[in-house]
């Protein structure tokens, strides 16, 4: 990849590819800044983990670098390995299978922080909710929640009333993410303004996601401290780092203008007609 940045108005021919060998990739620590404002242009890509085991020590670091600098409300999103999948369905055991994916990737993320913070007291792990596979890990020192939903807001409450030296990490919460209906989940008036402060207040350090958009490919990232990237890719090998938003997670329209400065209309009918063209999918010239 080539250093230095793009001006927003590259055109994707102009444009290196950023190639991410997952051996020789740069480290997250050395992606360059660009853009800080969020609009679209090129950041050096950053290294893209290539298995759980990866995507789980990059979470550790970005939590680590982040409680150095006082930060002691986190929140992490971990992509899940997919086992069990189906043609038609990801998780076709639910939230339960999700679970089960989830947890070697959180207990070696706390064990690697225990390590770390010379924490000598074991955590101990506890179900909060059977039906949404919610759990909590924790000691004097940190606690950690996985799958934390607006029914086990109360808990995360009773976690950070534990003090400021306490590391709280919410882990893929399950609560409505962006979007209109933010917060729905935690009902109205007074409760609901409690809990969207109390989640407001948690920093996300680490942020491995993926989703399908205008038929691209795109995966959000983000390890702390460097910015939001937002990445295309076709193959999961190699990456185009299409814009960057500082500390704030890319929202869907933000996106969608990253899009359409990287790749014109034109290139994301053709991507779509090529996908399916692969798909084998006749009936459409």
């Amino acid at each position: 990849g080539g250093a230095g940045c793009s001006e927003p108005t590259t055109s994707p021919v102009q444009r290196t590819r950023e190639v991410v060998a997952a051996e020789a990739g740069p480290s997250e620590d050395s992606a360059q800044r660009c853009d800080q404002g969020g609009s679209p242009g090129r950041a050096s890509a950053p290294r893209i983990p290539e298995n759980a085991e990866v995507t789980a020590d990059q979470a550790f670091k970005a939590v680590l670098r982040a409680v150095n600098d006082g930060k002691k409300r986190q929140r992490i999103e971990l992509l899940l390995p997919l086992i069990g999948a189906t043609d038609l369905d990801d998780w076709p055991g639910g939230i339960r299978q999700q679970f089960k994916a989830a947890q070697p990737m959180v207990e070696q993320v706390l064990q690697g922080l225990r390590r770390e913070l010379r924490i000598t007291q074991s955590l101990t792990g506890k179900i909060l909710d059977q039906g949404d596979a919610t759990a909590a890990w924790f000691n004097d020192k940190m606690t950690a929640v996985l799958f934390p939903t607006a029914e086990t807001i109360a808990y995360i409450e009773e976690a950070v009333a534990k003090g400021d030296e306490h590391l709280v990490v919410l882990i893929n919460p399950q609560w409505n993410k962006g979007g209109a209906n933010f917060v729905s989940d935690f009902g109205w008036g007074q409760k609901k303004a409690k809990a969207e402060d109390l989640i407001k207040s948690f920093d996300t350090t680490y942020s491995f996601e993926q989703r399908k958009q205008s038929g691209a490919n795109i995966k959000l990232f983000r390890s702390y401290p460097e910015e939001w990237k937002v990445l295309v890719t076709d193959d999961d090998k190699s990456f185009d780092v299409i814009g960057t938003t500082g500390d704030e997670r890319p929202t869907y329209q933000a996106v969608e203008q990253m899009l359409k400065v990287a790749y014109p209309d034109e290139d994301i009918l053709s991507r779509f007609m090529r996908e399916i063209k692969e798909k084998g999918i006749s009936g459409m010239q």
